[in-house]
């Protein structure tokens, strides 16, 4: 269990949290946020499934995309939801309303909303669940990536693949230097499309792989660890503080993904007094929510401005009710629905029967 990972899932949710508060405007901390959950994803997928896709397997990657299902869907469908009496309430009544209106929502609920290039669609509804949509398609092809990658034995040429992504990475970063930045099209191929971000969480798998093929952990050398932390997370500050000077453009694009590598991987070690440090209860909980926070904070702060709270409370309020509701989702909604629907219900109904029949034959 890589804990220290999935308390910076947290952390993560929290820069996104932050940007779409406005707090530190000046810094792209929403795209630094999303960058850091595709890269970490391919690096779990990879890390909690490389054994399993040696073979392409049809029932391995049935049972892949039914446990990926599980873990996003019924909250996207929560929030779409609760999203859509705002929908309603800014959408222009004309002849072709109920159209547009059923559009819009089949292409949301089917997390189709990131391959039209258009703002008012792909930001539509619950606006983070853009990324859903992307993460939907690195998900169908992660068992295929993943074979490939195995043939190829990118783990074993480690050299080639990391040149490989810094010319990858060098490619779309001069991409989004030189291109039109407010061209809308143009963000949406670089910063939207699922087939160019399909980048960063290659980039991860790739990470994971090696990381498998080299990680040691009965070697490990605590005052090191906690040194290459604390570098990693200083590097983190001195980039996002030179960011300010960068188009917005170079920021949201790749700018952030070689760091989140060299963070991802550091701390997937666990070695250091920082990971020691996130591996406790309390962040490690702050992660569990963290996609239920992801999900149900800009819908908090969209509803909360109806009340023209003072800047002062707004933020705080705004916190502490996406914290709650998070927990709540969390707890009641997004975890039993994830394993109803993965394991089974009959499969569930009989677990809970076990304890009681072993408590009558005591």
């Amino acid at each position: 269990m890589l804990n220290s990972l999935t308390s910076f899932r947290f952390i993560a949710a929290l820069m996104v949290f932050l940007f779409h508060m406005r707090v530190f405007s000046q810094y792209q901390l929403g795209s630094a946020g999303v960058q850091f959950f595709f890269v970490l994803s391919g690096f779990i997928l990879a890390y909690n499934y490389h054994s399993k896709f040696i073979e392409i397997n049809k029932n391995n990657i049935k049972k892949f995309y039914k446990a990926r299902f599980s873990r996003i869907y019924p909250v996207h469908v929560l929030t779409f939801l609760l999203s859509v009496p705002l929908v309603i309430l800014y959408f222009h009544p004309n002849s072709l309303y109920f159209v547009k209106l059923t559009f819009m929502s089949m292409i949301n609920l089917l997390l189709l909303q990131s391959f039209f290039p258009s703002q008012g669609t792909y930001f539509n509804f619950n606006g983070v669940s853009w990324t859903l949509s992307v993460e939907t398609f690195f998900y169908f092809m992660f068992p295929f990536l993943l074979w490939i990658f195995i043939k190829l034995k990118v783990n074993k040429n480690i050299v080639k693949s990391v040149l490989i992504f810094w010319i990858v990475w060098g490619v779309l970063f001069l991409l989004n230097k030189n291109l039109d930045g407010d061209n809308p099209f143009y963000i949406w191929l670089l910063h939207i499309f699922p087939g160019v971000r399909l980048f960063e969480f290659s980039t991860g798998m790739l990470l994971g792989l090696i990381y498998i093929e080299k990680s040691n952990k009965e070697n490990l050398n605590k005052a090191i660890f906690t040194v290459l932390e604390l570098l990693s997370l200083l590097l983190f500050i001195v980039l996002l503080l030179y960011s300010a000077n960068l188009d917005v453009g170079i920021v949201r694009g790749v700018y952030f993904v070689p760091l989140w590598c060299l963070l991802i991987f550091t701390f997937a070690f666990q070695g250091g007094m920082i990971s020691k440090i996130l591996s406790q209860r309390f962040f490690v909980y702050l992660g569990e929510i963290s996609f239920s926070f992801y999900m149900i904070h800009q819908l908090v702060i969209r509803y909360l401005d109806f009340l023209h709270l003072a800047n002062t409370y707004r933020f705080l309020i705004c916190l502490v009710i996406s914290l709650l509701f998070s927990s709540i989702i969390y707890q009641f909604y997004e975890e039993p629905l994830r394993k109803k629907i993965r394991f089974g219900f009959r499969k569930q109904t009989h677990k809970m029967q076990v304890p009681l029949s072993k408590e009558i034959l005591k």
